[in-house]
């Protein structure tokens, strides 16, 4: 799946924006687990699916954001690294 945003100034606050919804989920996620710790609702259980669901949501902000500025991860950049010595040998 490709979300192209054309600017790069939008796909940092694309970047940006996926970060602080990673940050607010997780610490709302943790923060909701120790108040209702051993006695938690259906309420309780469905705040804890969103907040994961928005946590999700936030890292595929960010993955979007790098694809769409050229970031690359280690693990792609040491594939290809491995296919080059093997065409030099």
């Amino acid at each position: 799946m490709r979300i192209e945003v054309r600017s790069r100034i939008g796909n940092a606050v694309l970047g940006i924006v996926g970060l602080v919804y990673v940050c607010a989920a997780l610490a709302l996620l943790v923060y909701d687990l120790m108040q209702t710790w051993g006695a938690a609702s259906l309420v309780d259980y469905a705040v804890r699916i969103v907040l994961a669901g928005s946590a999700i949501v936030g890292i595929l902000f960010i993955l979007i954001a790098a694809q769409n500025l050229g970031l690359h991860l280690r693990r792609r950049e040491a594939r290809h690294h491995s296919e080059d010595a093997a065409v030099v040998r």
